[in-house]
């Protein structure tokens, strides 16, 4: 009996190790940010982003009410809806993320907080729950291809392509 038992600890130890792993691999949960949750660290990056991007976040918050209807009402086959939110990356730096909507109930959403695009390591979506107050940006993506809203995101790719034209 002494000897199954000695053999049988390894295999379990070895077990849990394995199960373990995936959580050990994914870190701690991504915590969404809004201007009253951010730590004092962030808080000077997101008031420098905030007065940077002060335009297109507006029209895309203007503009949010109407995208939550569109989403509540129910998808065609294929359409995702998207939403830009900061997510902590140090303690005085965040990054932008998107978040696929799950569901949508009074100001909470529910959604799949996307890996970033060139993450190293491929993982996968991350379930979050956050208020609409963390809301930045809205993307309706349809089946086609064709894409509504994104006002954040165009104008951050408009600034980086005016940013590398070279000066005459």
């Amino acid at each position: 009996m002494k000897t199954s038992t000695s053999f049988a600890r390894p295999l379990l130890a070895g077990a849990a190790l394995l199960l373990a792993l995936p959580t050990i691999a994914q870190g701690p949960a991504p915590v969404v940010l809004t201007a009253d949750t951010a730590p004092a660290g962030v808080r000077p990056a997101l008031t420098r982003e905030e007065a940077a991007l002060a335009d297109p976040m507006r029209e895309a918050l203007r503009t949010l009410p109407q995208a939550k209807k569109k989403f509540l009402a129910g998808l065609p086959s294929g359409d995702q809806f998207l939403l830009s939110v900061r997510v902590i990356a140090t303690d005085t730096s965040f990054r932008q993320a998107s978040a696929r909507v799950l569901g949508w109930h009074g100001n909470t959403v529910q959604a799949l907080l996307l890996p970033p695009a060139d993450a190293a390591v491929k993982a996968e979506p991350t379930p979050v729950s956050f208020p609409e107050t963390a809301v930045v940006d809205w993307t309706l993506l349809r089946a086609s291809g064709r894409e509504e809203g994104n006002y954040v995101g165009r104008y951050i790719d408009t600034s980086k392509q005016m940013e590398s034209l070279p000066f005459r």
